[in-house]
């Protein structure tokens, strides 16, 4: 029995990927020394809408799943034996792209509760919100959906506040303004 030399120096290059989901990764193709191989596996299974080339190790796809960083281990092998590699592949949202409140610019009355406000947003979904300087005394902002709500107590000027909407792919803002007469 003659069996073919074992695979080394298996590698992907680059071997870490961080992916937006629902966009299109770049297929990558791994390099090897040692002799032909017949087969390819991975271990766990990648993200969901990514796949391995059982003939060729390629990994590509869109992914379809935020997922946090995981390691995986990818398996090539051949009569001769076999050679593992890692990959490290994290998938994150499509960041927010836009963020409007609608009634933006806001003229309130001192004493007066405002009717609340939430904001629109479009892109990936929003899991945090932050809002810089901080609301006139009386008006709270959530920072898990981005309303604006409450009665101020005290009167000010036209201010402008930036509102920034975060997820893992990145983040959006807007710029309001609030008046309390």
């Amino acid at each position: 029995v003659v069996n073919d030399a074992a695979p080394s120096s298996l590698t992907y290059s680059p071997n870490s990927f961080t992916l937006t989901n629902g966009t299109a990764m770049t297929t990558v193709t791994p390099t090897s020394s040692g002799g032909t191989i017949t087969n390819w596996s991975v271990s766990p299974s990648l993200p969901t809408g990514l796949s391995l080339d059982s003939s060729t190790g390629a990994i590509s796809g869109t992914p379809t799943a935020v997922t946090s960083p995981a390691t995986y281990t990818v398996t090539a092998s051949n009569s001769g034996g076999s050679d593992t590699t890692t990959v490290s592949i994290t998938v994150n949202d499509a960041a927010p792209s836009s963020i409007a409140y609608s009634g933006n610019p806001f003229t309130l009355t001192k004493g007066t509760a405002m009717t609340a406000v939430t904001p629109t947003s479009s892109g990936g979904t929003v899991t945090s919100w932050s809002i810089s300087p901080s609301l006139p005394s009386g008006l709270s902002f959530s920072t898990t959906t981005g309303a604006i709500s409450g009665t101020p107590t005290v009167t000010s000027t036209s201010t402008s506040y930036t509102v920034t909407a975060t997820n893992t792919g990145g983040s959006a803002t807007a710029t309001i303004s609030i008046t309390v007469n």
